[in-house]
């Protein structure tokens, strides 16, 4: 497996992995007309171009080595925190997916790792994350990475309205190396 920043060569898969790792997290939980809304909506090719032409983001890709299947990706962007992020100079990880076949194999964690790695790069010091309360897998995912709850922020999917867990970590000298995969 091997982890690269997205071109505008990787939208048309990434559209594709975005949209069904998507549906695959949340298919046991949530109606299935709302996701595909929801895919629909936000994971396009004019969308993931936007992303990747903003300078204060960047997404990575987890390539199999093989053929360079995508197994995986991660998001990150400068972006205005909810006020119960504390930490200095935030970033946030905005999403991190993985394609269904590929959970449970260490991709998740070197996502992660390069997610802290490449935050810290680009100068930030805190990572910070919004996680669906009803995705108990993630939570506890983000919590094995070092990611400590701080507050909860409001979000509407499907006409309800939720109260999504915020969660940050210092992404100082050593923080990616705790992470290592």
């Amino acid at each position: 497996m091997r982890i690269t920043q997205a071109s505008h060569a990787d939208i048309e898969p990434l559209v594709a992995l975005a949209r069904r790792s998507f549906f695959d997290a949340y298919r046991e939980t949530d109606d299935h007309a709302v996701i595909d809304e929801y895919c629909a909506r936000n994971f396009t090719h004019r969308r993931f171009a936007a992303i990747l032409a903003d300078p204060d983001a960047t997404v990575l890709l987890a390539r199999g080595a093989d053929h360079g299947q995508l197994a995986g990706y991660a998001h990150i962007a400068r972006t205005a925190p909810p006020a119960c992020v504390s930490g200095p100079h935030p970033l946030e990880l905005v999403r991190l997916y993985l394609a269904h076949e590929w959970i449970g194999r260490g991709i998740g964690a070197l996502l992660m790792h390069e997610a802290i790695a490449t935050a810290r790069r680009l100068g930030g010091r805190t990572l910070w994350l919004g996680v669906y309360e009803r995705n108990p897998r993630a939570i506890a995912f983000y919590e094995r990475c070092g990611m400590k709850r701080v507050g909860t922020k409001p979000w509407e999917w499907g006409g309800e309205g939720f109260q999504d867990p915020v969660m940050e970590c210092a992404i100082d000298a050593a923080a990616a190396d705790r992470l290592t995969p």
